[in-house]
């Protein structure tokens, strides 16, 4: 990990230190292990949670072109 990190301090001209590099390095280990149970779940035969309702009719903000948008009402009295 303190190789990629490494590579991204460059690459992104971050300019830190080798001690912030072991601290970020740290982190990313630590992230990585707290998210692998969730990496490790199957869902190819799940279906999503949610679903677009096809019959559902379109509001009149959905029809509304770029042009056509109300202005929201300034309130900070500029």
């Amino acid at each position: 990990m303190k190789e990629a990190v490494k590579r991204l301090n460059l690459e992104y001209g971050f300019n830190l230190s080798e001690q912030e590099i072991d601290l970020v390095a740290k982190q990313a280990e630590e992230a990585a292990l707290l998210f692998q149970p969730l990496f490790e779940v199957d869902l190819t035969d799940m279906a999503p949670l949610t679903k677009i309702d096809k019959r559902a009719k379109k509001t009149t903000t959905t029809k509304k072109g770029k042009h056509e948008r109300v202005r929201p009402i300034r309130t900070d009295n500029r």
